[in-house]
């Protein structure tokens, strides 16, 4: 099935338009960069930097959307869904790439001319920030367009959909979100905000394309559950965003506070046409099979969409209010400040909420809610990342410590136990083993420690990825389907790489991130070793313990016993 032109013609429509609503508003507001000192003011630069961003969204949209028609919205791989996905990854990895010289050229305040010199500008690639999100956004998209030429499976377009997904990170990570105070709550807000919305367009213009298919139905229904869940993460996130990044006075008096209410009002008026959405377009198709009021309103909506994109284009370009207000180190690189040393009192009352993890575990906790392990293993997550072990973690290494062994040990322990018995085995398990043992010696003793300690979504994308191989490997290590000797070898070896990290740890004579420490300058971190080796002992009690705990039982576990539970098993 190829894209029919109508779908084509909207999306070319839509595009040039969200270029033009992005040049337009940033030749209003687009002096406020300039006025702050903080871009150049090279024409070609300046209006041309909006427009490949807007081709790049729009791309990466339309690439998001066809993974997620393949992956999740139709009942097997749609072939068709994924080589549109890749084309798509094409012209996003193209407009990421154009996007390097046009944001040199806008940063250093030179022509557009100076800045394509092939020496000047392999030379000045690396050297900025937003320039490194691009390139990093473009060796994504490459990936996926080559990839897509070869994915047969749901496992496999899931697997490209996440990774589409993750290209939207760097971006997030590197704009005026990433700075100031509050940049944590400001960039996880953001991102969830970037997905939210992908997901919804990108899946709206799958359906657009494939109105007159024979799964329309089914795919029109699970969409409209998807649409919902994003209107509603959009809805939060732009106004946990709005609220972090422009004060309430200043919406009205400021060239961001107008973009701001002028997105919120387009979101509130694209929920308006997703209620009518679901209520005539949805019903015509499950009633008759048929798409006429769905295109009619899909296709409006998806030009109001794309002409969002334009505006947030532009809102990109446009410094937020109190941009040069002085901010303390330690929020600078934390996000927020530390009201003292982490006593007991503080650990305990002194709370930050993760809007990224915490929120996950909030749902994951309501839509399984009838497992209390689940729920234990989802107050885990949350007080790991939450309560002041996760708003003091940042800044004292052996807290850090603390809550990475709740995320990679215990809750994904609880967390497996309560599974699905469906869920059990997820991964072969030597590879589980071998990831679930390697990952904190790749975390603490590679340089990725120190690279992502100031930056709150890399250290999330960390979080995220313990709990994820900690779950694997805690679902193989109980799974009656894999054989009991295997399960206690898989054990023991686990027991063993967390115990050397914890010698390691203990042993270790110099500090791990001790220029990040010193940089917050904060006079109750002045011992980093001695918070090292309380780390090593964490390591200990909170990481092999419980790993003992689960070999023990697995080798007191007659062999009997386990044959009749994996016979028992559903």
């Amino acid at each position: 099935m190829r894209v029919p032109p109508k779908t084509v013609a909207l999306l070319g429509i839509g595009t040039v338009l969200a270029c033009f609503a992005a040049v337009g508003l940033l030749s209003v507001t687009g002096n406020d960069f300039t006025v702050a000192g903080l871009r150049g003011t090279d024409l070609y630069a300046s209006y041309g930097l909006p427009v490949v961003r807007v081709l790049a969204e729009v791309s990466a949209v339309v690439c998001i959307g066809g993974l997620l028609f393949s992956a999740f919205l139709l009942p097997s791989p749609h072939r068709a869904s994924i080589r549109t996905a890749g084309w798509a990854a094409v012209l996003w990895g193209v407009a990421a790439l154009l996007s390097v010289p046009f944001t040199l050229a806008d940063a250093y305040a030179r022509p557009l001319g100076y800045v394509l010199e092939f020496d000047r500008l392999l030379a000045l690639a690396f050297a900025v920030e937003p320039t490194r999100a691009w390139m990093l956004t473009a060796l994504v998209a490459a990936v996926i367009a080559i990839a897509a030429t070869r994915v047969e499976t749901r496992r496999s377009s899931r697997l490209l959909l996440g990774l589409a997904l993750f290209g939207l990170v760097p971006v997030a990570s590197s704009g005026h979100s990433s700075s100031g105070g509050d940049h944590d709550w400001a960039t996880s807000s953001l991102l969830v905000h970037l997905v939210a919305a992908a997901l919804w367009v990108g899946g709206l213009v799958a359906i657009l394309a494939y109105r007159k298919g024979e799964h329309l139905t089914a795919a029109v229904t699970r969409y409209s559950t998807v649409a919902l869940w994003c209107w509603i993460a959009l809805a939060a996130s732009g106004v946990i965003n709005a609220l972090v990044r422009v004060r309430p006075p200043n919406l009205v008096t400021t060239s961001y506070g107008w973009l701001v209410i002028a997105k919120l009002g387009a979101l509130l008026v694209l929920g308006v046409f997703g209620y009518f959405q679901r209520r005539h377009g949805v019903r015509e198709v499950v009633q008759t099979g048929t798409g006429r009021a769905l295109l009619k309103l899909g296709a409006v909506e998806v030009l109001m969409m794309l002409m969002t994109i334009g505006l947030a284009a532009a809102l990109a370009r446009t410094p937020p209010p109190d941009h040069n207000e002085l901010v303390p180190t330690v929020e600078l690189k934390l996000g927020y400040v530390l009201s003292g040393p982490p006593d007991l009192a503080r650990l305990v009352t002194d709370w930050r909420f993760d809007l990224l993890l915490g929120t996950a575990a909030i749902v994951l906790a309501v839509l399984r809610f009838r497992s209390l392990t689940w729920i234990a293993g989802c107050a885990g997550v949350v007080i790991a990342t939450s309560s002041g072990i996760g708003r003091y973690a940042p800044a004292v290494f052996s807290l850090d410590v603390l809550s990475t062994m709740i995320l990679a040990v215990l809750s994904p322990m609880l967390l497996a136990i309560g599974a699905p018995r469906s869920w059990r085995v997820l991964m072969h398990p030597i590879a589980a083993t071998a990831l679930f043992g390697s990952s904190v010696y790749l975390v603490y003793l590679t340089g990725v420690f120190e690279w992502s300690s100031d930056q709150p979504v890399v250290r999330a994308g960390i979080h995220l990825w313990l709990l994820l191989t900690g779950f694997v490997f805690f679902c193989s290590a109980f799974a009656p389907e894999i054989a009991l000797r295997d399960r206690r070898t898989m054990t023991v070896a686990a027991l063993v790489t967390q115990s050397v990290f914890g010698v390691a740890l203990l042993l270790k004579d110099n500090a791990i991130g001790e220029a990040f420490y010193r940089s917050l300058k904060l006079p109750w971190t002045a011992d980093l070793l001695a918070s090292q080796q309380l780390g090593g002992a964490i390591a200990f009690g909170f990481g092999v313990v419980p790993l003992l705990a689960v070999s023990l039982m697995l080798f007191v576990t007659p062999q009997r016993a386990a044959e009749r539970e994996l016979t028992a098993s559903p």
